[in-house]
């Protein structure tokens, strides 16, 4: 079964038609999300997937920089 691309996941998951356990399995962010719920002693479920994507975008925002020469440079 081939992979559905990235946009059309997206989509399906805001109009409410997969929920966030499918969302994370048909993406590329499967094996991570695996690999930690067997970290956190967690089954795959829907409200770990939708832990899990909260927290890798909480963590994806720390990560960027932004560099503007009236705020400085963000950490």
């Amino acid at each position: 079964m081939a992979k559905i691309e990235y946009d059309e996941l997206v989509q399906l998951l805001q109009e409410k038609k997969i929920g966030h356990l499918r969302f994370v399995l048909e993406s590329d962010s499967e094996k991570d999300f695996l690999k930690w719920c067997d970290e956190h002693g967690v089954d795959p479920s829907d409200d770990a997937a939708e832990f899990y994507l909260e927290q890798t975008e909480i963590s994806a925002m720390d990560k960027q920089v932004i560099d503007d020469e009236d705020y400085g440079i963000w950490n």
